[in-house]
This record gives C-alpha cells, structure tokens and sequence, in this order.
C-alpha cells in the first residue's frame, strides 16, 4: 500500500516532535544541534518542509531514534 507523500512528512514530523518534547528539549535546541533554524525544525514537526536523508539521520541521531525502525515505520 503506498503512502502520500505529505501524510508521510505529516507523520514523521509529529514522531519528531513527540519524541523532542519527550526528551524535554525545546525546538532551538534541536536547531542548534543540527546547524539549521528553530523555524526549520517547525516546519519539520508540522510536515510543511520535505527533510534530506541526510537530515532526517541527524534528527534522529539528536533524537536518540532510529529513520527506519522509529521515524518511517514504527509498527
């Protein structure tokens, strides 16, 4: 079954934001780690913004996730 692309990011960005409020982090935190903007990481959480591989390693790496296993398919 294939996904939509933007239900996709929509998904992602809300295990993102979950997972960070968790830590307790807040968005300029995470920003900071990854050299990007706090506006960034929310458009991220709000899967208003398509995010690299690249990126999406780095936040689940600040995020002590994984892309495969947490991010794209938790179940």
């Amino acid at each position: 079954m294939s996904e939509n692309s933007d239900v996709l990011l929509r998904k992602i960005g809300l295990r993102i934001l979950r997972r960070r409020q968790e830590l307790g982090l807040t968005q300029q935190q995470i920003a900071d780690r990854l050299g990007v903007s706090a506006t960034n990481i929310t458009r991220i959480e709000h899967g208003e913004q398509n995010v690299t591989i690249r990126t999406l390693v780095k936040l689940a790496d600040a995020l002590g996730m994984t892309v495969v296993v947490d991010l794209v398919d938790p179940e």
